[in-house]
């Protein structure tokens, strides 16, 4: 017993010594200041977050991390935009003060950020408008899964090609993903619902998106079936970025991982984007099969 005791002791003595030894573990995390923004042409400021970063020790929630007293200055070819922030449950943006601004086209936005203590600036530029060539047709009749490969003339969509854009991001948003018999003539009960049953056991927040995005090299493409998640009332938008605004997408996979490169990020003293892009749209209804 005395042999036993005598060696625990000694055991405890040792792995104190090695724990007073080695380093502490790092426990403090230093935030870092965090941009999330777009400018598109002709449109509202709608989305213009700023905050900060969280450790992987907590539960990450974005109306937490947002900063909603940074002090935010949004420059339009040189001339101050006046902002403010608007709360809401997601944590907030800053907006222009004037509710009718409209982002221009051809222009650069500046952008300022100081809060906790650091300061950011990133740079976006929005492109010269261009419009359609061909334009997605307004109505499309779903084939079934078995027919999706076969080509129909009626997916082709073509635009105006702009100088300096080596990637257009294409998005397919379902504007309604609860209506369905509502837009038809004459009107029905019928409900909208999804297309493939698989897209349900995605498992992630990204299979509850109404937006697919895609790239296209060249201004056409063929809208593939496997672009519509739901049935119903869409538009179809195609995007003519700057390079912060390709990077971006290109970073997060089009939507379909959660994962940041900040090496691709247009943000200085910090990290995130500021992006802008000239846009154009047009509706269209996809009908079930008969």
């Amino acid at each position: 017993m005395r042999r036993l005791l005598y060696s625990v002791v000694l055991g405890v003595v040792a792995l104190v010594a090695i724990q007073g030894c080695a380093d502490p573990i790092p426990e403090d995390y230093v935030p870092q200041l965090v941009i999330e923004g777009f400018v598109i042409a002709g449109q509202p400021i709608t989305h213009l977050r700023v905050y900060q970063s969280q450790p992987i020790s907590d539960t990450f929630k974005l109306a937490t991390a947002s900063i909603r007293d940074a002090q935010v200055t949004l420059l339009e070819n040189g001339t101050p935009i006046p902002m403010v922030f608007v709360d809401d449950s997601t944590g907030g943006n800053y907006l222009p003060a004037d509710t009718s601004f409209r982002v221009k086209y051809e222009s650069t936005y500046e952008l300022s950020v100081t809060a906790i203590g650091k300061h950011a600036t990133a740079t976006a530029r929005t492109k010269a408008p261009f419009v359609w060539e061909r334009k997605p047709t307004d109505s499309l009749w779903y084939p079934g899964e078995d027919n999706e490969l076969k080509p129909v003339d009626s997916l082709g969509i073509s635009w105006q090609g702009q100088p300096g854009i080596t990637q257009y991001v294409i998005a397919v948003e379902c504007l309604d993903t609860t209506n369905y018999g509502s837009y038809l003539i004459p009107a029905t009960a019928d409900t909208n619902g999804r297309i493939r049953k698989k897209d349900f056991q995605d498992g992630t927040l990204v299979a509850s998106e109404r937006t697919r995005y895609g790239f296209s090299l060249a201004a056409n493409t063929p809208v593939v079936w496997a672009a519509f998640k739901w049935f119903g009332n869409h538009r179809i938008i195609v995007y003519a970025g700057d390079d912060a605004f390709q990077n971006w997408f290109r970073s997060v996979g089009l939507g379909r991982r959660a994962e940041y490169d900040y090496r691709l990020s247009n943000v200085h003293g910090g990290l995130g984007t500021f992006a802008g892009a000239s846009a154009i749209e047009a509706p269209i209804f996809l009908f079930k099969k008969p």
